[in-house]
């Protein structure tokens, strides 16, 4: 793939984040030579719901930073909205069935993730009064010795230690079970709502598709923003824009993701539950495009993450284990170039942070590489 993904945690602002993904964007990667030279922008702004068209601010920083908008019969042709919401809002008002479906859809979900939730809650705390315990026991231990094979215990209290180390691993894995179980349920549930109702060959859906994937192919830059996960993601995935995504990048195109926008393109949307019963906890929220498969990003870091706590890193690293776990802050900026793959720390205010399943925390400055795989 030509093309590359610029992340970044949670942007201060949107005039900002333009300024900070100008050099990035200034050269483009397009193959094709038209686009290239339109430098045409596609803001994807469903995440602000009603607000989906207050992009006024968006366009006058990306005409200060040298993208000038181009107008026709009044209308800005070089800075163009997805209108990803207003696209299903239409789609479903016009089609009945399909917005039953995609009701129902909702509905499940929500069912889903409350039982998914309960589960886990119950596991959570036995977990981390486990640990509690075995530190008790043994305070110089971490939770990556106790989550380790422990086949011979030696030692003062030994037997205690590795009774607690075995009721650890089994909390754990039934904590992934539940991540799993979760993951395929939402994609069965899915197709299962949109086949019923035929959505990919009902008139109004396949035009407002297509209107959309044209809009995304004839972009040379696009940013995805924030705001509402929920929105996001479900327009998203109502649509089936993950293929037109992957073309686009395959072609050259430069995608910013700030926030949810960048926890969309993820394969697992973690998030944290203000709302949890155990406090202060991440969760498997859906799937999500799968679009970046080496990454689980965590934007709000230092907000949302005990970054100062071994156990803490080791504890999300090993349950979301499919993919290196990077943190982002407000100026954090990680460049995603997808052929050769390779990700790098470009933000000057802040540092990409990497942490794994021995619990360390690496911050990575400017110019440095991260590893993904």
């Amino acid at each position: 793939m030509r093309g590359a993904i610029l992340f970044n945690g949670n942007a201060e602002s949107d005039e900002w984040l333009v300024r900070a993904a100008a050099p990035f964007l200034a050269t483009s990667r397009h193959k094709d030579p038209a686009v290239a030279a339109a430098r045409r922008t596609l803001l994807v702004t469903a995440g602000w719901a009603e607000h989906e068209y207050d992009e006024a601010h968006v366009k006058r920083a990306l005409n200060t930073a040298g993208f000038p908008s181009v107008f026709e019969e009044g209308f800005d042709r070089a800075h163009e909205n997805l209108s990803l919401l207003s696209e299903l809002d239409g789609v479903l008002a016009k089609a009945p069935e399909l917005a039953e479906a995609f009701r129902e859809l909702r509905r499940a979900e929500a069912t889903a993730r409350r039982f998914y939730l309960e589960h886990n809650a119950h596991t959570i705390d036995l977990f981390r009064r486990t640990l509690r315990e075995a530190k008790s026991e043994a305070p110089d231990t971490d939770l990556q010795s106790l989550l380790a094979d422990m086949t011979h215990p030696t030692g003062p209290r030994a037997l205690a230690r590795h009774a607690l180390a075995r009721e650890l691993r089994r909390a754990f894995r039934t904590l992934e079970s539940n991540d799993d179980h979760l993951f395929e349920l939402f994609g069965d549930i899915e197709r299962r709502a949109f086949d019923a109702a035929g959505a990919l060959y009902h008139p109004a859906f396949r035009a407002a598709k297509e209107r959309l994937e044209a809009r995304i192919l004839s972009a040379s830059n696009i940013f995805l923003f924030g705001g509402r996960l929920d929105l996001l993601l479900g327009a998203l995935r109502f649509f089936r824009l993950r293929d037109v995504f992957v073309e686009a990048l395959r072609r050259g195109a430069q995608i910013v993701a700030v926030s949810a926008g960048a926890m969309v393109l993820c394969e697992r949307v973690i998030v944290y539950d203000d709302f949890a019963e155990t406090p202060r906890d991440f969760q498997l929220y859906d799937r999500g495009l799968g679009i970046v498969q080496d990454i689980q990003i965590f934007p709000h870091c230092m907000e949302r993450i005990q970054t100062d706590d071994p156990d803490n890193l080791a504890y999300l690293a090993r349950r979301f284990r499919h993919h290196a776990c990077v943190g982002l802050n407000q100026r954090s900026l990680l460049l995603l170039d997808l052929s050769p793959r390779r990700a790098v720390s470009v933000g000057a205010g802040d540092g990409v942070y990497a942490f794994g399943p021995d619990g360390r925390k690496r911050c990575h400055r400017a110019g440095e590489e991260v590893a993904i795989s």
